[in-house]
């Protein structure tokens, strides 16, 4: 009689963890990216699961980053290139920066190759090919391969917390 009845109590203890699954992701807000209009097409606000309370997220045509809210958050006039750093702080360090160029991976490489900069690490980002520079003794710089360009991630302390937090945050957006 125990074996007969075991197969119903799992079946109901399935479906209410499933349940139970469901509700945490709508209550701790996994859900709220997904976004419906009036015509029942969807699109997805991309949000990184890692962004800590009380940050903010800065989005780009294709990429975002989560930064906290007393960061300042500038965009240089000569090439687009988006720079974070905390409010109380000279421009003289770069925290953090992301610019987007119109060259291949392999033409940055070619180019960073005749300026006498050491061979890069091969590396993945969001899925996408990359070359890890690492330049003088404290900056890091990340050359992402995106469609017919690349996207630069860049920073001169990558051991500090906050600034490991936003590339951890650093998404793009996948097509």
């Amino acid at each position: 009689m125990f074996m007969k009845r075991s197969p119903k109590i799992l079946w109901i203890l399935a479906t209410l963890s499933g349940v139970a699954a469901v509700a945490v992701f709508a209550w701790f807000g996994y859900f709220s990216g997904i976004v419906l209009s009036s015509r029942g097409t969807g699109s997805v606000v991309w949000n990184s699961a890692l962004l800590p309370r009380g940050w903010q997220t800065y989005r780009a045509d294709v990429w975002s980053v989560g930064y906290p809210s007393n960061f300042d958050v500038d965009i240089r006039e000569a090439d687009g290139a988006v720079s974070f750093r905390p409010m109380e702080e000279p421009e003289a360090k770069t925290y953090f920066l992301v610019k987007q160029e119109s060259m291949s991976l392999d033409a940055y490489r070619i180019a960073r190759d005749a300026e006498g900069y050491l061979a890069p690490t091969d590396v993945m980002i969001s899925n996408y090919s990359a070359a890890k520079y690492v330049i003088g003794n404290a900056h890091t710089e990340y050359v992402v391969s995106y469609h017919d360009g690349v996207i630069i991630v860049s920073s001169d302390d990558i051991d500090d917390e906050t600034i490991a937090i936003m590339f951890a945050t650093f998404t793009i957006k996948t097509e």
